[in-house]
């Protein structure tokens, strides 16, 4: 029963509201940034969202409110919708790339965090939120991966030459841009374990990519798609590796059929810090 009732009140809280006017907008805005109940804090943010009269600049800040009070309560996923709206609105609002790197941050997702924070800066340079944030995350990053490679270590002690947790060492280190040295004996210990392993494959198709050995990260994501030709992971890597050799219709290719068979596999590349490369410029032709 006592559920049932919390539940009608939150339903009200969400639509019993009036809609507000040109005389209670203020007291809405007012709410949105109190210290109210944050099912009630997000419905007075989305009052004022609604309102007919709401500047961009207030409409702006309204979504970044809400989204504040999302992520207090750990809704992530809609405080991220949120500041996206937020976005199409202002793409030029240091406060919203602030707050989406706090989203970032406590999601554990440090690369993106970093990027949102510099963003931040650059739009607003001394902006001491940003920096604070920045430098706490950086730090973060550094134990996490730390930790994550001791662990490893103290497995492979346990069970030395595991093909998989050699592996994750040196995907681990790929990703991290650390000691590629080893990260390379790591793969080719793999492989030399279980040979023709895709995923391994896969990994030291990055690590070569990383190094800039182009001829052999293309081998490796050949060889990976060979196995199992339909991975949207492997194909993203050799899209990358066929466009920095030059190829770049075969990697455009590769890189769109890989977002078909994997959606979002673009943005997990940008985890690991790579993106496509730029088009060259084309040459601009003398006029007659």
């Amino acid at each position: 029963m006592r559920a049932a009732i919390i539940f009608v009140l939150a339903a009200c809280v969400a639509g019993c509201l009036p809609p507000v006017n040109a005389e209670t907008v203020e007291l809405a805005w007012q709410r949105c940034n109190g210290n109210g109940a944050a099912a009630y804090r997000v419905s007075q943010c989305t009052a004022v969202i609604d309102f007919d009269g709401a500047t961009d600049e207030r409409r702006t800040a309204a979504f970044v409110a809400r989204a504040s009070v999302r992520t207090a309560d750990g809704q992530y996923n809609r405080a991220l919708a949120d500041l996206g709206r937020a976005l199409r609105i202002d793409a030029n609002n240091a406060e919203v790339y602030l707050q989406r790197g706090i989203i970032h941050q406590a999601r554990g997702a440090f690369d993106f965090a970093v990027r949102d924070f510099d963003q931040a800066l650059a739009l607003a340079p001394g902006l001491q939120q940003a920096l604070d944030h920045r430098a706490e995350v950086v730090q973060q990053r550094a134990s996490a991966y730390v930790e994550q490679i001791q662990q490893l270590d103290r497995y492979l002690q346990e069970t030395p030459g595991d093909a998989d947790l050699l592996n994750s060492r040196c995907w681990l280190r790929t990703i991290n841009n650390d000691d590629l040295d080893l990260a390379l004996s790591d793969c080719n210990a793999s492989l030399m374990s279980v040979p023709n392993d895709a995923n391994v494959l896969d990994s030291r198709g990055l690590l070569h990519l990383k190094r800039g050995e182009l001829e052999a990260s293309l081998a490796d994501y050949e060889a990976a798609l060979r196995i199992e030709p339909e991975r949207g992971h492997f194909m993203y890597g050799r899209g990358l590796a066929r466009i920095a050799l030059g190829m770049h219709a075969e990697g455009d290719a590769d890189l769109a059929r890989a977002e078909e068979l994997e959606p979002g596999i673009a943005r997990q590349y940008q985890e690991y810090n790579i993106l496509p490369p730029k088009p060259a410029p084309q040459p601009i032709e003398a006029a007659d």
